[in-house]
């Protein structure tokens, strides 16, 4: 692909022929600092993660770093890629992308099963993607989304790990409708995975980044009943299905919780990622009403380690706090002396990726007293079944809530504010379940707790008044 007539690289310049794949790795910038990280497709197409690329528009897809990043071309493309106060560690072009093949005759078949539900009038595919960890789950999650919104699809996704959450924060499970082709971004997609989209997105408080087995089965049941629910009323949203990323806990009791997610959300289709051993098992113990099929691993594919994952657990939580970070707006000259520093300035702001970003959001800092608060933690008994008469069943529920006194150790927990209706249900019935298997109405940090005058101080992504006072706090903690 000629470069010769292209404008001056911007960055560093990629020629990639067609099929091939730019691999990227960019680190985190120091706390405190800015990275921004723009791409500029001049030439020819791209997609990142079944995203595209728009010819000519930069596209800043991180203001901090922390990119591990693929971007693919069908035909061929010229592409730049600037950073700024960090460099790119990685970045190297492969021709091994069988995966991305493997992905779009997916997308086909699920197409075709899409159709069929459409002139029907009945369920479209539920897909469940399941594999080890670091396997490329979540990529192709965001693959057959994105392709599926390209045709006007409007799919149902759920995020089934509280460690990688993609549509909430670090300690959630989570479904969003996908309804717009606007909801899926280069830059969502790069750092956050999946946006909220054009509704608001139903998110439990798991409270752990790590998976408990009977909380998490109570609340993808939940979630099954929910989805259920909605795509009774949408026609269009049950003929497009649902997209299910699950963890990567495969062995084991993580196989049947599995095993339960298939089940709890009426599975039709599991794709398995590059594993043999769990194709086969997931082949013997589905049934035949189940299409499994193996999926290839991406060559892409890298481990990231357990600090990268906690910035990026970081980020997804700074992003509901403050928003996504915006151009700022150009500001008019205070006079009309210094006129030619003013033109520079405004000049330099016009330019892509130089003009002032700032966040989308301003959080508030909420003071309440101990007394008009009242905050729950999870507690489980279930008990052993050689714990318990012969042919009976536990009584009590397996998960339940227990109250947590208000002290220093509580400063930067993440709280998950509980729905008044939720809370009215519980106060009624005295079911944990009525709140834990509610979608929570948002999230508060600690900021500081004052023992002396009995205060808190949470910080809040709005103003004004709490929906509820009743918090659920879990093992998840956040310091700005």
């Amino acid at each position: 692909m000629s470069t010769k007539d292209l404008p001056p690289p911007q960055g560093e310049r990629h020629v990639l022929a067609p099929e091939e794949e730019l691999r990227l790795e960019v680190p985190f910038a120091v706390r405190g600092s800015t990275s921004t990280v723009q791409l500029l497709l001049q030439q020819g197409s791209c997609e990142l993660q079944g995203c595209e690329l728009v010819s000519g528009k930069p596209v800043i897809i991180s203001d901090d770093g922390g990119l591990k990043i693929a971007l693919f071309t069908w035909h061929g493309c010229v592409l730049d890629v600037q950073t700024e106060n960090v460099p790119v560690t990685i970045s190297y072009t492969s021709d091994e992308t069988t995966s991305n093949v493997a992905a779009v005759n997916t997308h086909a078949q699920l197409e075709a099963l899409r159709d069929e539900a459409a002139a029907a009038k009945t369920q479209g595919p539920r897909v469940l993607i399941v594999g080890p960890a670091e396997s490329g789950k979540s990529s192709l999650c965001k693959v057959l989304t994105a392709y599926a919104v390209k045709l006007g699809r409007t799919p149902v996704v759920l995020d089934l790990d509280p460690a990688d959450s993609a549509v909430s924060v670090a300690g959630t499970l989570a479904a969003v409708p996908i309804t717009s082709r606007e909801a899926v971004t280069a830059q969502s997609y790069a750092t956050a995975g999946l946006p909220a989209g054009t509704a608001s997105p139903l998110v439990m408080w798991h409270g752990s980044l790590t998976l408990q087995p009977d909380l998490f089965r109570e609340q993808v049941t939940a979630l099954g009943n929910k989805v259920n629910a909605r795509l009774q009323a949408d026609e269009w949203a049950r003929s497009s299905g649902m997209i299910v990323n699950t963890n990567g806990w495969i062995q084991d009791e993580g196989y049947q919780i599995i095993l339960h997610a298939v089940q709890a959300l009426g599975i039709t289709v599991v794709l398995v990622v590059g594993h043999d051993r769990l194709y086969s098992m997931m082949k013997k113990d589905v049934g035949t009403a189940v299409k499994v099929i193996k999926v290839p691993r991406s060559g892409g594919v890298v481990s990231r380690d357990a600090n990268y994952l906690r910035a990026c657990r970081s980020r997804s939580l700074k992003r509901f706090f403050y928003g996504d970070m915006l151009d700022a707006a150009p500001q008019a000259s205070a006079s009309s002396g210094g006129g030619g520093n003013n033109s520079n300035n405004n000049k330099a702001a016009a330019e892509p990726g130089t003009a002032k970003r700032v966040p989308q959001l301003t959080p508030s800092l909420l003071q309440l007293p101990f007394k008009e608060l009242t905050i729950y933690k999870f507690s489980s008994i279930s008990l052993s079944a050689s714990l318990l008469p012969v042919a009976a069943a536990q009584a009590t529920e397996h998960v339940q809530f227990a109250p947590v006194e208000i002290t220093d150790k509580l400063q930067h927990a993440v709280l998950a504010v509980c729905h008044p209706d939720a809370v009215a249900a519980y106060e009624q019935s005295g079911r944990a379940a009525d709140l834990y298997c509610s979608g929570v109405a948002g999230f508060l940090t600690v900021e500081r707790v004052l023992m002396d005058t009995e205060m808190v101080h949470l910080l809040s992504p709005c103003a004004g008044s709490l929906p509820s006072n009743t918090l659920i706090v879990g093992d998840i903690t956040w310091m700005e």
